[in-house]
């Protein structure tokens, strides 16, 4: 095979690994329709109605997971996505593997500070590396997209000056989700194939098994537009698993997904296989790294072994 195509194929790993935008050049915009998606087709039809949601359970006497015991795991799951998205300070490691024709290190950040907010992807292997970073101020703010290239597997260096400005309407059109909606799957009722919920220790753990069509609507306009694919990239597995606390606090979640990408001009389908976990944490105030500053992903995934 040659550099050429398997560069390609890793590229579209990496542009799909943290469920956030990223800064690269993006390619052309999509409509909502494909083969998998017949025309008129309104992701909205499946999303949850997240103030519904939120008007019951701020209605309840017990917040706490007891409390929401007859409420359905998705239900459940946003209440916990909308306790984090809200917090005035909350940051998210991810860590994990994008398996292609060779396996990328992937490491990925997400820190809301105020009304800052900041995403890192970063992907390395012996073929190709990937940095990228996207600031959005203020939540109805301008984003600003950069990019760098990888040192080693954790750590890059990244020009001071944006490669791209965008405002909050063209980057969700483009990248499928703003920096301060955080959450790119589509997780409700709807989308939902098959779910669990059992206790270990103090915490709950959320399992889904999710359309892998409807889930990953938005993902996969992400991911055309990050890579120039020549349609809406195909998933045929999407498993998510999450912690949370006694108080619906997300705590982590487990991506188990596979997708196939195609190019045009480029013969050879990429199947993708993603193992990510991620690392929240909300309350806590963390940083803003400035573009000569590094994440010390070791050290934060050392202490969530601790």
């Amino acid at each position: 095979m040659n550099k050429l195509l398997l560069t390609y194929i890793l590229t579209i790993g990496i542009s799909a690994v943290a469920g956030g935008g990223t800064g690269i050049v993006l390619k052309r915009t999509i409509g909502p329709v494909d083969e998998h998606y017949p025309p008129g087709f309104d992701p909205k039809e499946f999303s949850p109605d997240v103030e519904s949601i939120m008007d019951k359970y701020n209605k309840l006497s017990d917040k706490t997971i007891s409390g929401v015991r007859s409420f359905t795991d998705s239900d459940v799951i946003n209440i916990c996505f909308e306790k984090y998205r809200t917090q005035e300070y909350c940051w998210c490691i991810g860590v994990g593997n994008a398996n292609t024709i060779v396996t990328q290190t992937i490491r990925n950040a997400q820190i809301k500070r105020g009304s800052e907010y900041f995403e890192e992807q970063l992907s390395y292997s012996s073929v190709v590396d990937v940095a990228k970073r996207s600031l959005q101020h203020g939540a109805d703010g301008n984003l600003e997209t950069f990019e760098g290239s990888c040192l080693d597997p954790e750590t890059a260096s990244y020009s001071a000056t944006p490669s791209r400005t965008f405002s909050k309407d063209e980057y969700k059109e483009y990248l499928g989700k703003t920096l301060d909606e955080m959450f790119i799957y589509i997780i409700s009722e709807k989308t939902v194939l098959d779910s669990s919920r059992t206790t270990k220790g103090g915490d709950t753990i959320i399992k889904f098994s999710l359309n892998p069509n409807l889930s990953t609507f938005y993902y996969k306009i992400q991911m055309q537009n990050i890579s120039g694919l020549s349609n809406l990239p195909p998933f045929s597995e999407v498993n998510l698993e999450f912690t949370v606390d006694s108080d619906l606090n997300l705590k982590h979640m487990l991506v188990d997904e596979t997708y196939t990408a195609t190019k045009e001009g480029i013969p050879v389908p990429a199947k993708t296989h993603n193992i990510i976990d991620n690392y929240y944490h909300a309350g806590e105030p963390m940083d803003i790294p400035s573009y000569n500053e590094n994440i010390n992903y070791s050290a934060l995934l050392a202490q969530e072994e601790d």
